[in-house]
């Protein structure tokens, strides 16, 4: 897994995790406890994955991320065959829609590294692998094949990989940076209005309103004038 994917893996988690959070606020007693205790892990997951630089448990991970969907799946199936609206049920619908969202590609994310974790760690592919290198090997170091050429070719490979590295590392940190921005700038655009539609966020203090004087309410005096 590359590090840009666990970084979009760990902003996916975090920004699920704050909604389920914000969704389970209000949500009744047992929906409440699982969405917060599931908030909770994503948030911490995403967290510990952007720190540390690995994608931690991605078995469970993946598992985990597909609880949340499931239930908010059985609740709205559940209510809407009894005739009760998504609102009604504690689970707004914009709100738990992104952070399915974000469940989905996150479990998609996984599944597809672990996929790709179980080839590369194949026996028979290794086997296979390990054959085709030691012929290599063989035939290079054979008769037909003198000894200071090879020398050369090696010496200037090593100064071609030695430049391409270099210039690699300068290309692959710009190219982390782009994608730092463009997916902070992605979960934020998703999250924040799914934040909005919460209950918490419908009573949340507007921004840049803290500390200012509460608005006269009709036919209250301005103020005394001596």
């Amino acid at each position: 897994m590359t590090p840009i994917s666990r970084l979009w893996l760990s902003f996916a988690a975090i920004g699920a995790g704050t909604i389920h959070l914000a969704v389970g606020a209000s949500a009744p007693v047992l929906l409440m406890i699982t969405l917060v205790g599931f908030g909770a892990a994503e948030l911490g997951w995403g967290a510990v994955t952007l720190v540390r630089g690995r994608a931690l448990a991605p078995g469970a991970a993946l598992f985990g991320a597909l609880i949340p969907v499931l239930v908010w799946g059985a609740v709205a199936t559940l209510g809407s065959g009894l005739g009760v609206p998504a609102a009604a049920t504690g689970l707004p619908l914009q709100p738990m829609a992104t952070a399915t969202l974000f469940d989905l590609f996150l479990a998609g994310s996984l599944a597809l590294a672990l996929r790709r974790t179980r080839r590369a760690t194949n026996p028979a592919t290794s086997t296979a692998t390990e054959r085709v290198h030691t012929s290599g090997v063989q035939a290079e170091f054979g008769p037909n094949h003198p000894e200071s050429p090879r020398m050369g070719r090696q010496l200037l490979n090593s100064a071609q990989s030695s430049a391409g590295e270099a210039a690699g590392e300068a290309a692959g940190g710009w190219r982390f940076l782009a994608a730092l921005t463009l997916a902070a700038l992605v979960v934020s655009g998703l999250t924040t209005p799914a934040l909005a539609a919460t209950d918490a966020g419908a009573h949340a203090v507007p921004h840049g309103s803290h500390g200012l004087p509460a608005a006269p309410t009709p036919g209250t005096p301005a103020g005394h004038h001596h």
